[in-house]
């Protein structure tokens, strides 16, 4: 094929081979399609369980960056771009300098489309061809694996189910804590204002009392002070007596009726002054009744609504629990299935392996008490 360069030479560029097409259509399988494909075809041929897990990571490394590029396809994708690919060295080959990845990625794109698809990079990592990667066995299994990896994705479907009813779970019981919390001050509050109210009342007893005793101080007041004027007007109306002493009476009467004595005067202030403290505290303990009866009506709403969020809560736990029981049931249909895969021939070791790591990996996700694998240890699959 002739073609003419930019400098105005002539150039012959050969036409792609059919191993090198065959490998380019690898490259636009999904990142986790590629991986599988590469571990199928080398597993016992430089692949194993440790270098399958490596390669796990390889690949959420490249979702990871994937959902950081312009597509943000993430499990979706199949290849990074130039910018994408050289942070992917520089985080997961830490050993190369920087002038050695730049050479590395010249190296790693096949097809020259300045982009590192996953098979592309284990390729180079593992040092094979694409010659022999292409035509790598996978297996005549992949209908059984196909299968299993239904069920799979149905247990994938039913951890996220839990995953959200768990949330949910979560967001009851911090509701139905806060409705608890609030339950126990507005009791806290009822309580204050009772005690406020008794002591309104016990004010408003004491302010009753003193005002009864300035009624009767003044009522004696009043009757001394009217026996006493009678006394006098009988007195300066007495003819037995003389001008002089009936002359005294009336002046003195007179002298009464002008202003009340000082006795008199003083036990009207006293009674005013109580009736106004009477009327004050009244009024105080009035609104001291009001605000505890509102405070009593609203800690009745809380622990209404306490009750309500208590059964809601316990509708979230049976329904997650039933959730987990039937994830329980597809994991162990999962589990089968792959163990049946196991004990036949058939290749396909990859998968296999893939398949059962994700089993690891939702078991992983699940509350301690039902996992069934030690997490504190490495995976360790060998198919």
């Amino acid at each position: 094929c002739i073609s003419r360069s930019r400098v105005g030479k002539l150039s012959c560029e050969m036409p792609p081979t059919d191993a090198q097409n065959k490998f380019t259509q690898l490259s636009t399988l999904r990142y986790k399609d590629q991986a599988i494909w590469f571990l199928n075809g080398f597993w016992e041929d430089g692949v194993d369980a440790q270098v399958a897990n490596r390669v796990w990571d390889l690949v959420k490394k490249f979702v990871e960056l994937d959902l950081l590029g312009g597509t943000r396809k993430g499990e979706e994708g199949n290849e990074l771009d130039q910018f994408w690919s050289a942070k992917f060295l520089e985080d997961m080959d830490t050993a190369l300098p920087a002038i050695q990845r730049k050479e590395a990625l010249r190296n790693i794109d096949h097809d020259h489309n300045g982009k590192m698809s996953a098979i592309e990079y284990l390729v180079w990592k593992y040092k094979k061809t694409i010659e022999e990667t292409v035509v790598a066995p996978q297996g005549d299994n992949t209908a059984a694996i196909k299968a299993a990896q239904a069920v799979l994705d149905q247990v994938l479907e039913q951890l996220a189910d839990c995953e959200r009813k768990l949330a949910h779970q979560k967001e009851i019981k911090s509701a139905n804590e806060k409705a608890i919390s609030e339950v126990r001050s507005a009791e806290a509050a009822v309580d204050a204002a009772r005690k406020e109210l008794v002591k309104a009342e016990e004010e408003l007893s004491r302010a009753e009392s003193e005002l009864a005793n300035a009624v009767r101080d003044l009522e004696d007041q009043q009757n001394q002070y009217q026996t006493k004027c009678s006394t006098l007007e009988k007195t300066s109306k007495d003819t037995a007596l003389s001008q002089v002493q009936r002359s005294k009476a009336a002046n003195e009467l007179a002298q009464l009726k002008t202003e009340d004595p000082l006795p008199l005067r003083k036990s009207k202030i006293t009674q005013e002054a109580a009736l106004r403290k009477v009327q004050k505290q009244k009024k105080a303990t009035e609104e001291a009744r009001l605000q505890t009866e509102a405070k009593q009506r609203d800690l009745e709403s809380k622990r209404a609504d306490l009750e309500a969020k208590g059964r809601e809560l316990q509708r979230a736990i049976e329904e997650l629990e039933e959730a987990y029981v039937q994830l329980e049931v597809k994991m162990k249909e999962a589990e089968d299935q792959l163990e049946q895969i196991k004990n036949k021939p058939g290749g396909g070791k990859g998968a296999l392996w893939w398949l059962q790591r994700e089993l690891f990996e939702v078991d992983k996700r699940l509350p301690t008490a039902k996992q069934k694998f030690n997490h504190n240890q490495p995976f360790n699959y060998s198919p």
